[in-house]
């Protein structure tokens, strides 16, 4: 099996739009296919990831910390995979419960194993 990173992106913070009773049923659809994939071995960690953070770059000879890229997308939480190929891992992730939502997209990566890092 393979390893694969997806990355959920969403524009702002969904959920804030949601009533009580929505954001507990977006909570255990998602949660349900989360536990699913873990018990299936296919899922290795998943978390959501808060709104606010920093952006670092090295810019003339030092570590700069600046705001995020000029964009409203920004990754909002992350899956962390085993499949046997790309087109698996995308089957996946179309199982998600969020894109019926039709506010979230998901970039999927493969993990690239170099040997020596760990």
């Amino acid at each position: 099996m393979k390893e694969f990173m997806l990355f959920i992106k969403s524009e702002e913070s969904p959920k804030v739009d949601l009533s009580p009773e929505q954001l507990q049923q977006h909570i255990e659809k998602v949660g349900n296919y989360i536990k699913r994939l873990t018990s299936e071995g296919r899922m290795k960690s998943a978390q959501p990831l808060e709104m606010e953070g920093k952006m670092l770059s090295y810019q003339n000879g030092k570590v700069v910390d600046g705001p995020y890229n000029e964009t409203k997308e920004i990754i909002s939480g992350y899956y962390h995979l085993l499949a046997k190929d790309l087109d698996e891992a995308i089957a996946i992730a179309k199982e998600d419960p969020r894109f019926k939502e039709g506010i979230w997209r998901v970039e999927v990566r493969p993990i690239k194993k170099v040997t020596g890092i760990n």
